[in-house]
C-alpha cells in the first residue's frame, strides 16, 4: 500500500499541474521582458535618428566651412594672378588670409618651381624653401584641392586648402594655400568643439583613409582607426546610423554623415549604457515594487516543487557541462527518485556516452589522412591556429616525391599508394615527437617543426632527404624527394603563416628545378619582404 501511494504521489500528471503555476510566472516575466524590449527598441531607434541628424548637421557645417575656405583661397589666387608675381603682393595676401578670418592658421604662396615665395606667420617656413616631394600634392595637382592630412615642416599635422595661380596666357605660376592645424586650435577643431554634449555623447571626424582629424581626446588626432566597422561605414561617403563598438570595446549608438568636399566622415556616438540608464531605472522601480508579491508566490511554488525539480535541475546542469571529463560520474550521483527522472537519467547517460564516442571518432577521422594516418588539411589548419594563438615560431618543410607519376604509370596506383604509406612511416620514424607531418596532396607533404631555427630546419631537411633516398621502398626499391624550407621567426599571424607556406612551396619548386633530390630554402625574414637563400 505505501508503494502505491508513492507511485500516485510521483505521477507526472500531478507534476505538470504544479509546474503550471510556475509557467504563470514565466508568462508574467516574459510580459515584463517584452515591455522592456519594446521600450528599449524605441529608445535606441530615437537615439540612432538623433545622432544621425546631428552628424549630418555637423557635416553640413564642416562642408560650409570648407567651401568658404575654398572660395577665399580661390579669390586670393585671382588677386595674385592679376598682380603678377610680386613678392610684396604675395606677402600682403598671405597676411590678409590669416588675419582676415579665423579659417586658416597659416598661409603660403609657392611659385612654379615649388619654391616658397611668401609665408605667414613668419617662421612657418622660410622664404625660398623648396618643398620636398612628399608635400607637393597641391603643386602637382594644379587644381583646387583639399589635401590629405600630413605633417608640415613646421611640425604640425595639417590639411591644406590650395588653389593654382594661372598667368594671363594660361601659364602655371604656382599656387596659394591656407592651412588648418589639426593638432592645435584650428578652425576645424573649434567648429567641432562648439558641439558640446552633457549626456556622454561625443563626435569625431575621419578622413577617407580612416585617420582621425578631430577627437575629444587631442592625443588621438592622427591615429588610424580604419579597422573599426563603424569607421568604415563613415568612410563610405553615405549617411546612416547603427549600433557598434568603439576602439575601447564600449557599445555605442552612432550616427554618421559625409563631408563631401573633403571625403571626410563625421561620427556622433553615445555609449549604449548611458542610453539605457533611464530605462533601466524605470524598469528597476517596477521590479522592486512588485517583488514582495512575486517572492511570496515563488516561495509557495518553490516549496511545493523543490523535491520534484531537484533531480531535473541537476540533470540539466550536468547536461550543460557535457564536455566535462567527469560529467557522467556526476550524473550517476543524481538521486532520481521518481520514474520519469530515472528514465531521463539513463537516457542522458546513454546519449552522452554515444555522443562522446562519435565525437572522438569523428574528430580523429576529420583530421587524419586515411591512407597515411598523417594529419590532413583540416588537422593542419587546427595546428596553424594553435601556432597563431600561442605566437609560436616554426619552420616548414614542403616535401614532394620526385617523378612520382612514373611510379604510378609503371607499377600502378596501388603500388603508388603503398609507396606513399611507407614514406609516411619513414617520416614518422625520422621526425621528433613535437614535429607534425601533414599530407596535403597526392604525393605532397608539409612538415611543421615548432621552435626550430632556419639552420636547424635546413639540417633536418637535408638529413631527411638523404634518409629517404637511402631507404628501401616496396616494389620500386628507391625513391627520392625534393624539399623546400621556410622559417617563420616572428609575426605569427594568419597572413604570415600563409606566406611562409607559400615560400616553402616556392623553395620546393626551386629544388625541383635544381635537379630534384635536394633541399632549397626561402627564409621569411619580414612580413613585407622575402629573402631567398639557395642551399
Amino acid at each position: 500500500m505505501p508503494l502505491i501511494r508513492f507511485v500516485v504521489r510521483t505521477d507526472l500528471r500531478r507534476l505538470i499541474l504544479m509546474l503550471t503555476v510556475a509557467s504563470v510566472l514565466v508568462t508574467l516575466g516574459n510580459s515584463y521582458f517584452a515591455v522592456y524590449n519594446v521600450q528599449r527598441q524605441l529608445l535606441v531607434e530615437n537615439t540612432l535618428e538623433a545622432n544621425q541628424r546631428y552628424a549630418a548637421k555637423v557635416a553640413e557645417s564642416a562642408q560650409m566651412m570648407l567651401n568658404s575656405a575654398q572660395h577665399t583661397i580661390a579669390f586670393s589666387a585671382t588677386l595674385l594672378a592679376g598682380s603678377g608675381r610680386s613678392e610684396a603682393s604675395a606677402e600682403d595676401e598671405v597676411f590678409r588670409l590669416v588675419n582676415q578670418s579665423e579659417l586658416f592658421n597659416s598661409a603660403i604662396v609657392v611659385n612654379n618651381q615649388a619654391q616658397v615665395v611668401a609665408a605667414y606667420p613668419e617662421g612657418t617656413v622660410s622664404k625660398g624653401y623648396v618643398l620636398p616631394e612628399n608635400t607637393r600634392q597641391s603643386f602637382y595637382e594644379r587644381a583646387p584641392l583639399i589635401t590629405n592630412p600630413f605633417h608640415s615642416v613646421s611640425g604640425h599635422t595639417i590639411v591644406s586648402i590650395s588653389h593654382p595661380i594661372w598667368g594671363e596666357h594660361g601659364n602655371y605660376l604656382g599656387y596659394i594655400s591656407g592651412t588648418i592645424y589639426l593638432d592645435e586650435n584650428g578652425s576645424l577643431s573649434r567648429l567641432m568643439r562648439e558641439h558640446f554634449f552633457t549626456d556622454h555623447t561625443y563626435l569625431y571626424v575621419v578622413d577617407e583613409y580612416g585617420e582621425l582629424l578631430f577627437h575629444i581626446d587631442p592625443k588621438r588626432v592622427g591615429e588610424n582607426v580604419a579597422q573599426m566597422p563603424l569607421v568604415q561605414k563613415a568612410m563610405s561617403r553615405t549617411e546612416g546610423s547603427e549600433e557598434g563598438r568603439n576602439s575601447k570595446g564600449i557599445d555605442m549608438i552612432a550616427g554618421y554623415a559625409p563631408v563631401h568636399a573633403a571625403n571626410w566622415g563625421v561620427v556622433v556616438q553615445r555609449p549604449k549604457e548611458q542610453v539605457m540608464a533611464s530605462l533601466n531605472e524605470q524598469m528597476s522601480q517596477v521590479f522592486w515594487r512588485s517583488l514582495p508579491i512575486v517572492l511570496l508566490t515563488l516561495v509557495v511554488i518553490w516549496f511545493m516543487a523543490l523535491l520534484i525539480s531537484r533531480p531535473l535541475r541537476q540533470l540539466a546542469r550536468h547536461a550543460e557541462n557535457v564536455n566535462d571529463k567527469d560529467v557522467q560520474q556526476q550524473i550517476v550521483t543524481v538521486r532520481s527518485w521518481y520514474y520519469e527522472a530515472a528514465q531521463l537519467k539513463m537516457a542522458v547517460l546513454n546519449a552522452i556516452g554515444l555522443l562522446n564516442d562519435k565525437i572522438h571518432q569523428l574528430d580523429a577521422d576529420s583530421q587524419t589522412d586515411p591512407l597515411t594516418s598523417l594529419v590532413n588539411r583540416r588537422g593542419m589548419q587546427r595546428l596553424l591556429d594553435t601556432f597563431e594563438a600561442n605566437k609560436q615560431p616554426f619552420a616548414i618543410l614542403a616535401l614532394d616525391i620526385d617523378h612520382f607519376k612514373n611510379v604510378n604509370d609503371r607499377y600502378g596506383h596501388d603500388v603508388g599508394d603503398l609507396v606513399i604509406q611507407h614514406l609516411a612511416l619513414r617520416m614518422k620514424a625520422f621526425l621528433r615527437d613535437q614535429d607534425v607531418a601533414c599530407r596535403v596532396g597526392g604525393e605532397e607533404f608539409l612538415i611543421f617543426l615548432p621552435n626550430t631555427s632556419a639552420e636547424s630546419a635546413m639540417c633536418m631537411a637535408q638529413s631527411l632527404c638523404e634518409h629517404i633516398a637511402s631507404s628501401e621502398m616496396p616494389k620500386v626499391k628507391r625513391i627520392t624527394v625534393s624539399i623546400g624550407v621556410s622559417c617563420l621567426v616572428d609575426h605569427v599571424s594568419t597572413q604570415d603563416m600563409d606566406r611562409a607556406i607559400k615560400q616553402a612551396d616556392t623553395a620546393l619548386y626551386e629544388a625541383k628545378n635544381a635537379g630534384r633530390n635536394c633541399v632549397r630554402s626561402v627564409a621569411l625574414k619580414d612580413p613585407l619582404s622575402v629573402a631567398e637563400t639557395e642551399v
